[in-house]
């Protein structure tokens, strides 16, 4: 017992030792944070826990701390433990998922989205959650997008400090940096920004000199950011204002200078579109530079910032601020608003579902409608993303604070993909019987492709289902089907054609060619049946091939050219007038006249025999009409042998062979 009292007061006298430096800390801290000085409650608050200030409180104020001056990933740490020490603070779960959210952690984003659900008060911030979440449920189709553009850091013109908001401008890049800053934000610990300029030197794509802007553009005790310029670059617009003191303005209003004749800026002024009560920022024109595009959290708008336009007037005076409304404004935050120079307005959000803190987004119109796109990957990330920036209608600058930049936001460039197109040729094979128009799956098919040339390419096998895909040029080929047991009758061409520049997509097109190769089987007859050629006509009593003839035959040349592991015998017939020997020797040369003709396009003599049968095969006996006559007077063909094979010819009823 005694043990426990003397733990006890030992406890107690440490305690008591660290109170008044804990106490002193937290209440510099918790100052600085209603004064909104946010840099310094984070180091009070640091001070406090060293010694010994509630941890749980410390790591909350140090977390809002961190969210409250724009550095949401950085509050992580600090809202799960405020978590995990059992905080009273109910916001922090719902913060604490926006900040899992910034990270990339979508999954425990949503736990902390669905327990503010059921355990917060704040009626604004359920439906905040409850959007939150429906807006995670799409994060895989964003992710999965089809991505066209290529990002890279401008490494030749950014620094440690911040570089954001780029716009192009008579060769020249202007942008926002807190580069040189000699004195320091209280609320960030970051330098104030200005406004440069960078000029290009023509040496590399991005080598050249920045420099600082006009001196009555630029202050030491206040930011500048976000210049714009008017399409005849007479006046300059940007936002100022935040200069972080006590008793200064805290907010931030949108100012225009002009140019004046030696060069310089006049003093820049306040434009009538600020309201003296909000914060209004991110100035940008239309490509005419009649509308006026930015974003403020003036009251009466959807929550947050909202983007809002004034029009220019007959008098060039701007007209009255309008709320671009719902599907634009959320509960979120829309700031950056850009008119691309196709005619799209781009802005970043929060509020519409994204990847994690700002994304990227565009407006839709189509048949009408209006929908909000996400730029997708890799425009957008889990970081802050935002101020997008057309050079021309396939590459521009946008801003990120995301990894591996480097310092805090930095300008990127991105590019569209160059158009690459994927031809994939689609080959099925079938097999029908002779005279038979059904077509059924042949498994396992030998395909050759072969060039207008005639050279073999590639053999490919198809599968069990009788398909195989082939990657191909553009250009002219012949698809050649071959299996045991099956004849082929005949090729299959295909054409593959390059599409034109207008019909392509950025990054990878695939366009699909289909292909069937149907082959014969090889059947099984009887005894004096045979493969009858159409349409092979004589002049009366000669034997010398027609052109109409030609036709039929250069079609025995294709097929002996398609399997040359046959060999044939071409028979020729007559009808039964005239006499049986005059009708033989007419047959045989009309037969040898045949052969002849396919020998001489190539096909080797020794792979095919020349038959006459005069008037000893009757089709139609007894004939009477011309029509029957021209029944027997036929030319056919039949297969002999197959490679080292010989196709045995049997009685009929019985299988006499295949063809």
């Amino acid at each position: 017992m005694k043990n426990i009292f003397f733990l006890y007061f030992l406890v107690l006298i440490l305690v008591n030792a660290c109170t008044p430096k804990a106490t002193k800390y937290m209440n510099l801290a918790k100052k600085d944070y209603e004064e909104a000085e946010y840099q310094l409650a984070i180091d009070y608050f640091q001070q406090a826990l060293k010694y010994g200030a509630p941890e749980t409180e410390c790591n909350y104020y140090i977390a809002e701390s961190y969210r409250r001056s724009n550095r949401l990933q950085e509050s992580e740490p600090y809202y799960r433990k405020a978590i995990e020490g059992k905080t009273s603070e109910e916001d922090a779960y719902f913060y604490y998922g926006q900040a899992l959210k910034s990270v990339g952690n979508y999954e425990g984003a949503a736990a902390q989205f669905k327990q503010y659900i059921s355990i917060g008060t704040n009626f604004d911030l359920i439906n905040r959650a409850k959007t939150e979440l429906a807006n995670l449920k799409v994060i895989n189709d964003i992710i999965s997008k089809d991505s066209y553009y290529k990002v890279y850091n401008i490494e030749q013109l950014n620094t440690e400090h911040a570089e954001y908001s780029p716009f192009l401008f008579n060769d020249k890049l202007y942008f926002t940096t807190a580069r040189g800053a000699n004195k320091m934000h209280t609320a960030t610990n970051t330098g104030f920004t200005d406004l440069y300029e960078f000029i290009f030197d023509g040496t590399t794509e991005f080598s050249g000199q920045a420099r600082r802007m006009h001196s009555n553009l630029n202050t030491e005790d206040a930011h500048e950011a976000s210049a714009i310029f008017t399409p005849d670059g007479k006046t300059i617009i940007f936002s100022r204002g935040n200069d972080g003191s006590k008793k200064g303005p805290q907010d931030v209003d949108i100012y225009q200078a002009t140019l004046q004749p030696d060069g310089s800026w006049s003093e820049p002024v306040l434009l009538p579109i600020n309201d003296p009560k909000a914060w209004d920022s991110c100035p940008s024109l239309s490509r005419d530079g009649k509308t006026l595009y930015f974003a403020s959290n003036r009251e009466n708008g959807f929550g947050g910032v909202d983007l809002y336009k004034s029009v220019k007037g007959p008098d060039g005076q701007w007209g009255p601020p309008q709320n671009l409304g719902a599907p634009i404004n959320t509960k979120g935050g829309e700031l950056f608003p850009y008119e691309s120079p196709h005619g799209v307005l781009f802005f970043s959000s929060d509020g519409h579902p994204s990847l994690g803190a700002l994304d990227i987004f565009y407006v839709k119109k189509e048949n009408g409608k209006i929908t909000i796109e996400n730029m997708g990957r890799p425009i957008n990330s889990s970081y802050d993303d935002f101020a997008i920036f057309f050079k021309d209608t396939t590459k521009g600058f946008f801003t990120s604070n995301r990894p591996g930049g480097k310092g805090d936001d930095d300008i990127y460039e991105f590019k569209m993909m160059e158009s690459e197109v994927i031809f994939n040729l689609d080959i099925l094979s079938l097999w029908k019987k002779q005279n038979d128009t059904t077509e059924l799956v042949l498994e396992n098919t030998t395909v050759k492709i072969i060039n207008d040339k005639g050279d073999t390419l590639e053999t490919i096998v198809t599968d069990n289902l009788g398909k195989a895909r082939k990657q191909l040029t553009p250009g002219s080929y012949r698809l050649l089907g071959k299996k045991d047991g099956y004849l082929t009758t005949n090729t299959v061409n295909v054409n593959i054609v390059k599409p034109s520049a207008d019909q392509l997509k950025p990054g990878k097109n695939e366009i699909n060619y289909t292909a069937k190769v149907v082959l014969n089987q090889l059947m099984v007859h009887k005894e004096g049946e045979e493969i009858i050629i159409n349409n092979i006509f004589y002049d009366f009593d000669k034997a010398d091939i027609r052109p109409d003839a030609a036709i039929e035959l250069n079609k025995i040349v294709e097929l002996l050219k398609n399997n040359p592991d046959i060999k044939i015998e071409l028979a020729s017939h007559t009808d039964e007038r005239g006499s049986d020997r005059y009708n033989q020797i007419l047959s045989q040369k009309r037969a040898e006249s045949a052969v002849n003709y396919i020998i001489s396009k190539g096909i080797d003599k020794k792979r095919i025999t020349a038959k006459g049968y005069g008037e000893s095969k009757l089709i139609v006996k007894n004939a009477s009409t011309e029509e029957e006559h021209q029944r027997n007077r036929r030319t056919a063909f039949r297969i002999t042998s197959i490679g080292n094979s010989k196709v045995k010819i049997v009685n009929q009823g019985e299988d006499k062979g295949i063809y």
